[in-house]
């Protein structure tokens, strides 16, 4: 019953959109043509009266044009849009759940085979069984939710003999002693004939019976939110008032869409045809068209509105008999044979283990003569392709120096920092790298020598507001000092005097005590990872 279309918009194109357009089964042209003769017929029959001056006279068109601007006025009192909009989205949120708890065997067979081993014809009973349980727990279910499963099996001895239970389960079953729906019988047939397999060892652990009974419970789950969908639809009242809405605003449109009037008066003819009577014929004709347009309107509007009632109207009940509604006996076939398939005939059926046709090749797979031509978007990063500037031949590396660190004066720790710079080849990645020493005169220190300055000017600014402030120091700490990267030498800022002022301090004692605990610890540092480099240029030749 479904009518699948998936190939006909393979592509994007006015042809797909044609294709589906002159397509009947399950299309709106289908469920619409008996309202839609319907409603113009109507249509038709109410305007011959309008217009005959033999029904009704020019003073009862006159009252009828009154009527047929107050309904036209009023009927956007009727809020269609709104109520078919939240109506058909709860629809098809049903549609979803119903159609993703179907139930499908093919894990829980996947998962018996792999669990229940042996090839004795105990075991392969049980694994059988277990999967044809669970089939019939899905024929009871539907049989009462589905009419085209009810047609099919109208009674148990038809289900007999369809092959899904055989004659002692049936009086097994008939036995029970349940007013009630009689949906778990099967299913605890399936756990129990776990159990025995667990107690006879064909299941290794109990850990792997309970990863069967899980997926059993998870399909008994799934049928059970079918049935509750089945017991407690839409409340009545709502598809009640959304129906009866849309019809009644297309009988009122029947009144409101015959006369033509233009803010309470009859479209004029234009002024031309006074100067040009030749026209005048042409004119007429055009102005006897005028009513055809609220006519056609009227039926767009119908298909439109009419044809989105439709779509619910037909999902409502996606188990009954429409063209779009599931196909449930072809899924009790379905997983009946799937199902029995896997846990029996392609038991244990694995193939040898080889090597692939990629085991000493890069993994390119073949294409056909129509899809190698076919551009591909293969996934890459959107930075991915960004290049480094032409005149870099290098890149530097160095700690970050935040604000925080820069105008911290409780301590000179941060300021300092003691992880060494890094100069690092673009062109040769295991390049030979000099000392830092040798790299201080270096370009890469001029650009960084620029890009420091604006922190420069920022520390400067602050110093300036620091002035002002009252600040608690320690005169006998080591001062913050300023990095020159092209020198590497150590000039200290200037520091608040007893008088509350900003005064230089001993700017060579300073230097010294700075370059004697920073250039030992970078330069050692930068050598140890050039002796490590020229290793691993060694190393790989």
């Amino acid at each position: 019953m479904t009518v699948s279309y998936n190939l006909d918009v393979s592509s994007a194109s006015i042809f797909s959109f044609l294709r589906l357009q002159l397509r009947w089964k399950g299309s709106i042209w289908k469920y619409l043509l008996k309202e839609l003769v319907m409603f113009v017929f109507a249509f038709g029959v109410v305007s011959s009266i309008y217009r005959s001056n033999l029904i009704i006279g020019e003073n009862t068109r006159k009252i009828w044009d009154n009527f047929a601007a107050l309904f036209d006025q009023t009927m956007e009192f009727i809020p269609l849009t709104f109520m078919l909009g939240f109506f058909v989205t709860i629809i098809v949120r049903r549609w979803n759940d119903i159609f993703a708890n179907l139930g499908w065997v093919d894990n829980t067979a996947i998962t018996i085979a792999n669990y229940i081993r042996g090839t004795d014809d105990r075991t392969r009973m049980i694994r059988r069984n277990v999967i044809r349980y669970m089939v019939l727990t899905q024929v009871l279910v539907f049989r009462d939710i589905s009419l085209q499963v009810r047609r099919r099996f109208p009674t148990l001895e038809s289900i007999v003999s369809a092959g899904f239970m055989l004659e002692h389960e049936k009086e097994a079953l008939c036995n029970v002693a349940c007013k009630y729906s009689k949906y778990f019988v099967p299913i605890q047939w399936s756990t129990g004939l776990l159990v025995d397999a667990r107690a006879e060892g064909k299941i290794a652990a109990d850990l792997l019976m309970n990863e069967i009974g899980k997926n059993i419970i998870e399909f008994r789950k799934g049928l059970a939110l079918l049935s509750n969908y089945d017991w407690v639809p839409i409340p009545l009242a709502y598809p009640q008032v959304v129906f009866l809405a849309v019809r009644s605003y297309f009988f009122m449109a029947l009144i409101a869409r015959q006369s033509v009037l233009l803010d309470g008066k009859e479209p004029e003819q234009p002024s031309i045809v006074s100067q040009f009577p030749s026209i005048f014929q042409v004119n007429n004709t055009i102005f006897q068209l005028y009513p055809t347009v609220p006519f056609v309107m009227s039926v767009l509007q119908f298909i439109f509105v009419v044809g989105w009632m439709k779509v619910a109207e037909s999902m409502i009940n996606p188990l009954g008999e429409d063209d779009d509604d599931f196909e449930c006996n072809f899924l009790l076939d379905r997983n009946l044979a799937i199902g029995l398939t896997i846990v029996d005939d392609c038991y244990n059926q694995i193939p040898s283990v080889e090597k692939d046709m990629f085991w000493c090749s890069d993994v390119e797979p073949l294409y056909s003569v129509d899809t190698a031509m076919i551009p591909k978007n293969p996934q890459i990063g959107s930075a991915a392709n960004y290049e480094v500037k032409q005149d870099e031949e290098e890149v530097m590396m160095m700690p970050h120096m935040d604000d925080v660190d820069i105008y911290d004066f409780e301590s000179t720790n941060h300021l300092i920092p003691r992880k060494t710079f890094s100069v690092i080849s673009i062109q040769r990645p295991f390049g030979s790298r000099a000392s830092l020493a040798s790299r201080k005169r270096s370009m890469m220190f001029d650009q960084l020598r620029g890009r420091m300055a604006k922190k420069q000017n920022k520390s400067n600014m602050f110093q300036n507001s620091a002035s002002q402030a009252t600040l608690h120091y320690n005169f006998e700490s080591q001062a913050p000092s300023e990095i020159n990267l092209s020198t590497l030498e150590m000039s200290a800022p200037k520091r608040k005097t007893s008088t509350g002022k900003l005064g230089s301090t001993n700017v060579a004692e300073e230097q010294h005590k700075l370059s004697a605990e920073v250039l030992p610890i970078v330069l050692e540092e930068d050598e140890e990872k050039s002796r490590m480099l020229e290793k691993d240029r060694n190393k790989f030749g």
